[in-house]
């Protein structure tokens, strides 16, 4: 039988020292020895280093320590206990050294993987770490490297990243993800409260003070706007779900009590409390029978989360805009708008191009509520994120619905200015597309809202110019 080890990884601008308690903790509940529980440690705050390198220097590690064999195969059964920004790490490696390679799961050492708020989805507080300010608080001060900050990893945290964007189509939005019940246990642990005292200046909506909430949740949908020519076709409408069946088939709970950094501080010799119960439970789940079960239990401990702190869910949508050559746009605008239903048909984009006064009134109130919490990625703004008040934007169509006799039709509308006198996109195609409408038989059961998980919306536009001409006589210039 393989022996059984455990790997601690910590998040961004932290170390090993922070998980000390907690394999103090494990050690004292029989789940390891002191020479079975490993730190891993990497230097978050070093500007060079990738995620592509923190995953290869692990598996690196992994081999030399002989978890591994030199083909990776596995030689110990692992348990990996990760926070924040390893969450990242991780999936970044289990992807490089057994997704993209193909292997069997059998082949992995990773048994069950515990996440402690990962920031799968980024943070607010990402885009401040790369700031000046940022720099001083929380850079390096070691000649050589001075305030150093760790850009790279940091622009994979920030909101919109394409990195996450990147990692979600590999090892997400899959017909295989491998965190299920019959491969690798998986289980994500999220505080809810915000940060207090001082550090509360950082508190954004939806965040336990640093990552987004929904965010942590692995339960994604991919959906394209799609208005370019490589769309045409009969009965090709504009929006089409690309992935609509995500993975879920792991343990996702929100916790009472506990924010970003305490999640950690709290798993300690001789503490019992909700984070240590269920880490415990994770860590002892025996079959994929077992794991389903410990899953519904987390889920019954999050709907009591949310009853008793009346704290909102919140949906995070993901939105990047690409050209037909599948290059980014990073000049975009969107706009949502929501009409009447047309008494006939099944509308996909509506014809209208002017609005009622009572649409126009509750257009702007949706709209509103939909970019209330708006980013733009500050390396590459064809990236956006907004982040919603999923019962906000209910009860609100709710109310038009009651006030109108019918539910309404939402609607975007997406804008790109011209790039000069020979160069524009075409838009007519994204005027008004319809993204849901609630009485279309076609929707087969699919909302555009789910709260606490993560939408992933591609916008896709023809850019067009008028630099190229074919003639039969010679053009003088």
């Amino acid at each position: 039988m393989l022996p059984e080890i455990t790997v601690l990884l910590h998040g961004w601008s932290d170390c090993s020292a922070s998980f000390r308690r907690m394999k103090e903790f494990l050690i004292a509940r029989g789940l390891g020895q002191v020479e079975s529980v490993y730190y891993a440690d990497y230097e978050s705050r070093e500007d060079n280093l990738t995620f592509a390198d923190v995953a290869d220097g692990l598996h690196d590690r992994f081999r030399e320590e002989g978890f591994i064999d030199g083909h990776g195969r596995a030689r110990c059964r692992m348990n990996v206990i990760v926070h924040s920004t390893g969450g990242l790490v991780i999936r970044h490696w289990l992807w490089r050294y057994y997704l993209r390679e193909g292997r069997p799961w059998a082949e992995c050492p990773v048994r069950r993987l515990v996440m402690l708020a990962p920031a799968h989805f980024g943070s607010p507080l990402a885009h401040r770490g790369k700031s000046f300010l940022g720099a001083l608080f929380k850079g390096r001060w070691k000649i050589g490297d001075f305030l150093e900050v760790g850009r790279q990893l940091l622009d994979g945290l920030e909101l919109a990243a394409p990195y996450q964007w990147w990692l979600a189509e590999r090892d997400l939005l899959r017909e295989d993800p491998p965190y299920r019940a019959d491969a690798v246990h998986t289980t994500v642990l999220v505080g809810i409260e915000d940060y207090k005292g001082l550090r509360g200046w950082v508190n954004k909506p939806g965040t336990d003070g640093v990552v987004v909430i929904a965010g942590t949740n692995l339960n994604c949908a991919a959906l394209r706007v799609d208005g370019s020519r490589t769309n045409a076709g009969p009965g090709q409408g504009p929006v089409r779900w690309v992935r609509s069946d995500p993975p879920e088939d792991f343990a996702w709970g929100v916790l009472e009590g506990v924010d970003h950094g305490s999640i950690v501080d709290v798993v300690a010799p001789g503490r019992e409390n909700a984070v240590t119960r269920a880490l415990l439970r994770a860590l002892g789940t025996q079959s994929a029978e077992d794991f389903r079960a410990h899953q519904r239990e987390l889920a019954a401990i999050t709907e009591q989360t949310y009853r008793r702190t009346k704290k909102p869910r919140y949906q995070q949508f993901l939105l990047r805009a690409l050209d037909d050559q599948d290059v980014p746009v990073r000049d975009w605008t969107v706009e949502f708008f929501v009409f009447r239903r047309p008494a006939r048909g099944r509308p996909e984009v509506i014809r209208r191009q002017t609005l009622r006064r009572e649409e126009l009134e509750a257009s702007e109130r949706i709209h509103r509520l939909l970019t209330a919490e708006f980013h733009t990625h500050s390396v590459d703004p064809a990236y956006r994120r907004m982040l919603v008040d999923v019962d906000a934007v209910r009860d609100e169509l709710a109310r038009i619905e009651r006030r109108w006799g019918t539910p309404p039709v939402l609607s975007a509308k997406v804008h790109v200015p011209r790039v000069d006198r020979g160069i524009e996109y075409r838009l007519d195609t994204l005027q008004n597309v319809v993204l849901y409408d609630p009485l279309d038989p076609r929707r087969g059961g699919l909302s555009f809202f789910y709260p606490n998980t993560t939408t992933l919306v591609e916008l896709r536009v023809d850019r067009l110019t008028r630099y190229v001409r074919l003639c039969t006589e010679p053009v003088k210039h």
